[in-house]
């Protein structure tokens, strides 16, 4: 069933690869699920606006990081996300929310930003992820492929410490109600593998129907 699809994908990548250990080092102890979806980009999908996730607070730590797993090779042609490394600044996201040209009709500070800084494109292999910071600049590019759809399973984690993050979780809100920790979660994924249920998939099985 879809409970069982579910655990599978997440038994996988946290307990199966580095991407867990990776975020439980980012994050600590008692992380919390945030957003668990499905990403699809579909032929002729336009590109998106560049967005962080999350905005930055004044002296503050991460607060979400986010897995993107590829479900299939993503080419060029069908929309990859574009990251901004580096733009998790406070400094990025001042210059980001200034639009404002110069008094001699010079570029302003945002357009000046994205002109400049570097860009990566995830340009994933089928089951390789990538693992970013909420508040980095990024956003998905236009789908020109004739009939290859994008689709990336994605994942965010909640530091322990961390209230509201300054958004809601985007696709499925009632993920975060269930308030389930990092180390819950691996727990219960480590009873499905040998056999047993799942108790907190079934969980946030119910609150996805």
């Amino acid at each position: 069933g879809q409970d069982d699809v579910i655990a599978d994908s997440m038994n996988e990548v946290l307990r199966e690869s580095a991407a867990g250990q990776t975020i439980k080092t980012l994050l600590g102890k008692g992380s919390i699920l945030y957003e668990l979806s499905c990403l699809i980009s579909d032929p002729g999908s336009h590109r998106q606006n560049l967005h962080p996730d999350t905005p930055h607070f004044v002296g503050s730590e991460a607060v979400l990081y986010t897995c993107f797993v590829a479900l299939q090779d993503v080419r060029l042609d069908m929309g990859p996300t574009t990251w901004l490394p580096g733009t998790h600044s406070a400094e990025a996201h001042e210059a980001f929310q200034d639009g404002n040209s110069s008094s001699e009709g010079g570029e302003s500070k945002k357009d000046e930003l994205i002109r400049t800084a570097p860009s990566v494109l995830g340009l994933l292999p089928k089951g390789c992820c990538a693992i970013f910071d909420s508040r980095l600049l990024h956003c998905g590019t236009s789908n020109k492929s004739e009939n290859d759809s994008r689709a990336l399973f994605y994942f965010s984690f909640k530091g322990k410490k961390v209230g509201y993050p300054g958004n809601p979780a985007s696709i499925r809100p009632e993920i975060e109600r269930t308030q389930i920790t990092m180390e819950d979660l691996e727990e219960d994924l480590a009873s499905y593998s040998k056999g047993k249920g799942h108790p907190m998939i079934d969980q946030i099985g119910k609150s996805l129907r």
